[in-house]
């Protein structure tokens, strides 16, 4: 087995990953340009792809084609070209201005960089928003704010990765949710609190693994319950009352709840109709191993949050492709490979931010084009000509076959998707040769006085919304906007003593990593293949063994 040079850890590379590497390298002149097999193990590629993700970080600076005040990914330091979406859409600039004539005694990689600087990049990904201007790699948002990868949401804050939902705030994963604030990993749910993986409740608080449950309040492993407290059942008077003494005290239940929930069985995966796989969070899927958080994905391989994909390998927040490989961000593409925000291509190689494009190689910020290099227009005869030249320079330089270096992300490690898995400190980044981003708007800034939060909601003046608050985790400052003192007051919900962004680390430590041990079903002692590691507290079984004992 082969050593990740980056963490020395040794991988598995098997015969069926040959074949996909063999089936998705590009044909030129009918010669096919085969891929070799990766040199970084599965945890250090993705690393260096999300290194390409800036979700979460936004600020203001200008359109460097309009002159106008804009909400984008990229800080004002950045030395990079910014249009605004309305300006980078438009046909007020031609995206084959900044193509070069490749140049055969450079690395294309640092050819590559070059045309980073000089290609306009756009502000953000937030496509026919109403009212929804920060947000991210968004679609269809109306009345939110701070949504990332989110789509069809409205009056909703803080959230991420979640679907058509309604007046939530401060959830991940939750599709099809009304009133619903800290549910994690669930979907159609109804005025809930603190869930994880549920689906189908209503009206439920605290709660683990429910489904179909209505007036339930720190429960677990319950289907189709109703009027129960930790797994006990109430009349609906007595519930009612027993309910309304434990809110006075709802830490104390929360960490209780914490405590129990570690006691309860696990199946040794989260999944729901899954043949074949591995990983964890999948359903309605065939052959996915390694994946995580994914959908309808068939023969797919280190696949992280993807719906509808197959024969892909090493991707994160992709959809609905086919025959993908080490690629970030994308969607609806084929015969497609180490791309970055790369949306309804085909046969497109190492570019970014390229839509509705063919044959193209070393790409940025193209729209409707075929046979381009390095945003360079040529022939279709050029184009298959030069191309296999770059690939074999690209041999020399052991750059073939991998994915962009990241040194020349547009980002600072710390404000990409990376850290949020793989967290490094400064020292740790420079050492590397990546780039660290220095917050100017520091926790140690004077901010004003220190503002006191009344405990109780109904205690909260409508001036908080112009206040400034701090961080009791970090101490950095946030704001409460106010539509959000609106949602809290509604839902009777004391003002976050958080920021968003440690309520959104906190919400990401409940999840499971996306790593892999073997391990034995703690029943039947059946060898078992889990994201849950040996040394944690829980009972882990297998599917049989957990069906058995929860139902």
């Amino acid at each position: 087995m082969p050593t990740c040079p980056h963490c020395q850890s040794a991988f598995e590379i098997t015969p069926d990953d040959l074949a996909f590497y063999e089936k998705v390298s590009p044909i030129f002149n009918g010669k096919k340009e085969l891929i070799p097999p990766p040199t970084l193990c599965p945890s250090c590629r993705q690393q260096r792809r999300l290194a390409f993700r800036n979700e979460r970080c936004l600020y203001h600076r200008k359109c460097d084609l309009t002159g106008r005040q804009m909400v984008t990914m990229y800080s004002p330091d950045k030395q990079y070209k910014i249009y605004d979406q309305e300006a980078w859409w438009s046909d007020n600039w031609d995206p084959l201005a900044s193509g070069r004539e490749y140049d055969p005694a450079k690395s294309f990689f640092a050819q590559f960089d070059e045309l980073f600087h000089s290609a306009p990049r756009i502000s953000l990904i937030n496509m026919e928003h109403e009212n929804a201007e920060y947000c991210n790699f968004a679609l269809k948002n109306k009345n939110a704010y701070l949504l990332f990868t989110s789509a069809e949401c409205e009056d909703s804050f803080y959230m991420n990765r979640s679907w058509r939902s309604k007046n939530c705030a401060d959830c991940s994963s939750l599709e099809d949710g009304e009133l619903c604030y800290e549910v994690i990993n669930s979907d159609h749910c109804y005025n809930c609190q603190y869930l994880q993986n549920c689906a189908n409740c209503s009206d439920c608080y605290l709660g683990y693994n429910l489904h179909g449950c209505k007036n339930c309040f720190a429960c677990y492993g319950l289907t189709n319950a109703s009027y129960c407290i930790g797994n006990k059942k109430f009349e609906k008077e007595e519930y009612e009352r027993t309910v309304a003494l434990l809110r006075q005290d709802l830490r104390s239940v929360r960490n209780n709840f914490e405590e129990q929930k570690r006691t309860q069985p696990r199946k040794y995966m989260d999944c729901i109709n899954a043949d074949g796989c591995t990983g964890n969070a999948i359903s309605h899927s065939k052959h996915a191993l390694n994946c995580f958080e994914v959908m309808n994905v068939e023969d797919c391989n280190y696949a992280c949050n993807a719906t509808f994909m197959k024969d892909a390998y090493d991707i994160d927040n992709d959809d609905h492709s086919e025959l993908v490989y080490e690629a970030v961000g994308s969607e609806t593409n084929s015969m497609h490979a180490f791309n970055d925000i790369c949306w309804f291509n085909r046969e497109v190689l190492y570019s970014s931010l390229c839509f509705r494009c063919k044959n193209c190689f070393g790409c940025i910020g193209l729209r409707h084009k075929q046979y381009c290099i390095l945003n360079k227009q040529y022939t279709k005869e050029e184009y298959e000509k030069l191309v296999p030249k770059i690939i074999e320079r690209m041999r020399k330089d052991k750059e073939w076959g991998e994915f962009f270096p990241v040194s020349i992300s547009p980002f600072g490690y710390n404000e990409t998707m990376a850290q949020e898995l793989n967290p490094l400190t400064k020292d740790q980044v420079l050492a590397l040769g990546w780039k660290w981003f220095e917050d100017d708007n520091s926790k140690d800034q004077y901010l004003g006085p220190l503002y006191e939060i009344p405990d109780a909601i109904a205690d909260v003046p409508d001036d908080i919304t112009k206040q400034i608050l701090r961080c009791s985790v970090t101490g950095k400052p946030y704001k409460i906007i106010p539509q959000e003192l609106k949602f809290y007051r509604d839902l009777n919900i004391p003002i976050p003593r958080k920021c968003p962004d440690q309520r959104h680390k906190e919400r990401i430590a409940l999840r499971n990593p996306r790593k892999l041990w073997d391990r034995q079903c703690a029943k039947c002692r059946k060898a078992i293949v889990t994201s849950y590691s040996p040394e944690r507290p829980e009972q882990v079984l297998c599917e049989e063994c957990y069906l058995r004992e929860v139902y």
